[in-house]
């Protein structure tokens, strides 16, 4: 499956609020993980929503801020808005309370109108091409002796916290009311601790990400939406403040690490198969032709399998309630038997080694986490890459090298490309232009490069970035064409 169709896009998105009430807004936003400014307009009133992948952390208007200033446009039936994904976030944080939250508080206080929609309402796709219409109820759920509706593109939330597999346990149980957070994160960085940190509350569950001591990416699941980055360790260090839940510490290979990195992140590329419709074994053979990297999921009506695989190879499987991985496919392979079972494959064809981010930065200015959300630190600089440059001298045994299409203007051309993954990764675009410099100077090879980019994986980079990059990217070398 395409990852375009995956991924919403919420660029440029504008609208009518009798097309798209607020309330409808704000649960898109949240079920889609948008970052950006939302401002919303009626008459000469505007206001302005500030949200970082989902999470609305600040609103203000009209002499008001925080709940306040979203409780007001929750009442028009009439406006317009404009979503912007480009604009700078500001540092405030006056909204703590979550979306489904604030729109219970405005439905028990008489606020929201009547075509506004509800929190448990099917949340509507926006899309920067199609008209948005308000969302409608449910439909009711299919008998039990019918097959389940295949899979859709809101059913299961942009990053999903799935079930993880189980290492060396080195610390078990640990009461979050009793345990000096700051003084554990360091201690397991000392100890180089190569697996996670896993807190499980009554409402919510978290991780934290270690390679080789350096803490790599959180996650962070309070029911209604995953988060990531920054604003998903906040809010783990929060619960763990407020004494909420127990903690564990599983030890891994780094080889486990990365592919856990990769099954909460990597783009879908294959979803909603019905096991009674696939020889699983022939897509595992394929997955390892392609030598990719990611996992296999395997979703029965009671029970979750997943297969990991590194290079296309297997590197172990394990489910929900055998968390314990397996060397073999076998308990995976075993869910595939029930016709109901439903397959899908997250997996990308480049592997990059985990980048890590600042510990202490993360510790000791959570206030400013909206500005610096997912990002790590500046590597060192580097040398400018040449726009174009062919390989060094091949030896007198070796072929010819390739000759460049002469119809085209490869140095313009890979400077545009450059240019655009600059604009859109900033310092994580090393990876990208080093995939685009070592491609061949035809059009059909660089091609079949932007196609990888799409698929690619890049530490704290939403795949729905390189997704839209690539899209960029193939528009641009439309016009050479």
């Amino acid at each position: 499956m395409d990852t375009k169709e995956q991924t919403p896009k919420l660029f440029d998105n504008r609208g009518s609020l009798e097309q798209m009430p607020l309330a409808n807004l704000l649960q898109s936003m949240q079920a889609q993980r948008a970052t950006g400014t939302l401002q919303v307009r009626q008459g000469s009133e505007t206001f302005a929503l500030f949200f970082l992948f989902g999470h609305l952390f600040h609103a203000y208007g009209d002499g008001t801020q925080g709940e306040e200033a979203v409780f007001v446009p929750l009442t028009w039936q009439h406006g317009d808005y404009t979503f912007d994904p480009k604009s700078k976030l500001p540092a405030e944080e006056t909204i703590k309370a979550s979306t489904a939250d604030i729109l219970a508080e405005a439905e028990r206080r008489g606020l929201a109108p009547s075509n506004s929609g509800s929190a448990d309402r099917a949340v509507p796709t926006m899309t920067a091409s199609t008209p948005t219409t308000t969302a409608k109820a449910p439909t009711p759920v299919a008998p039990n002796n019918s097959p389940p509706a295949p899979a859709t593109e809101t059913s299961v939330s942009a990053t999903e916290l799935y079930p993880l597999p189980v290492g060396r346990l080195v610390y078990e149980s640990l009461k979050t009311a009793f345990v000096d957070f700051p003084k554990l994160l360091r201690s397991l960085s000392a100890d180089r601790l190569t697996g996670y940190l896993r807190l499980t509350g009554q409402a919510s569950r978290g991780m934290i990400l270690f390679y080789q001591g350096s803490l790599i990416e959180s996650f962070y699941d309070g029911g209604a939406v995953v988060t990531t980055g920054r604003t998903a360790f906040t809010l783990y260090k929060n619960d763990v403040d407020r004494g909420e839940g127990t903690m564990d510490v599983i030890d891994l290979s780094p080889e486990v690490v990365t592919a856990i990195y990769q099954l909460l992140t990597a783009p879908t590329i294959l979803q909603g198969l019905l096991a009674r419709f696939v020889d699983v074994k022939a897509l595992l053979e394929y997955l390892q032709e392609e030598q990719l990297h990611g996992s296999l999921l395997a979703r029965a009506p009671d029970e979750m399998g997943i297969i990991m695989l590194r290079g296309g190879h297997l590197l172990g499987a394990f489910t929900r309630s055998q968390p314990q991985l397996s060397p073999q496919a076998d308990v995976v392979l075993a869910l595939c038997k029930d016709p109901r079972t439903r397959i899908e494959v997250k997996a990308v064809a480049d592997l990059e080694e985990p980048s890590s981010v600042n510990l202490e930065d993360m510790l000791t200015s959570p206030a400013m986490a909206h500005q610096s959300a997912r990002t790590a630190p500046s590597p060192p600089p580097v040398a400018q890459r040449p726009a174009y440059a062919p390989g060094p001298p091949a030896p007198q045994h070796a072929p010819p090298p390739v000759q460049a299409e002469t119809d085209v203007d490869w140095e313009g051309l890979m400077n545009q490309l450059y240019a655009l993954a600059d604009e859109s990764l900033g310092n994580r675009a090393k990876k990208v232009k080093e995939m685009l410099a070592s491609t061949e100077p035809h059009l059909d090879a660089l091609d079949r490069t932007i196609d990888r980019i799409s698929q690619t994986s890049i530490m704290f980079v939403d795949p729905a970035r390189l997704a839209n990059l690539a899209d960029q990217m193939r528009q641009v070398l439309e016009a050479e064409r």
